[in-house]
């Protein structure tokens, strides 16, 4: 009796951790070096069009990033992760129009879009690659990006 009551208690603390994550605003980007009480606030929402900006700091400069990107993360230099108040569809549109401009090719197979989400990969002719896996949260009506990249040796 007393194992069941301590896992209800640990999947109830899981559920309320992965709430507040979900719902959370802020952005805060480290920089290897960087002092831990520095940090990059998100970019002011635009209007209309959507004007790619200069690399957000830890993005690599061919990653476009959305303008109104918030919660950026950059653990390391292979890996992104933010949210935006945008639908799916446009998120993707986004990637369709700005990756030729950032050296990355045409895709060879077309992109996977189920339901809620979306699944994108490019490569360059030096052989590099980045994959998105985008998924829009109806709940709190954001989009999550979270991008990869592989460098060739």
């Amino acid at each position: 009796m007393k194992s069941k009551r301590i896992f209800l208690l640990l999947i109830a603390i899981t559920v309320l951790l992965v709430l507040l994550v979900a719902c959370s605003k802020g952005t805060t980007v480290s920089e290897p070096g960087a002092n831990q009480g520095e940090t990059q606030e998100s970019l002011p929402p635009t209007q209309g069009t959507i004007i790619p900006t200069k690399a957000p700091l830890g993005v690599p400069e061919d990653v476009p990033i959305l303008p109104d990107a918030y919660d950026l993360k950059v653990p390391n230099e292979f890996t992104i992760y933010y949210k935006v108040d945008l639908p799916l569809q446009d998120v993707v549109t986004f990637y369709n129009e700005e990756l030729p401009n950032y050296g990355w090719d045409e895709p060879k197979y077309p992109d996977s879009a189920v339901g809620a989400m979306a699944q994108m990969a490019r490569s360059k002719p030096d052989k590099d690659r980045i994959t998105f896996s985008i998924q829009f949260n109806p709940v709190g009506e954001f989009t999550v990006v979270q991008i990869s990249l592989t460098r060739a040796p």
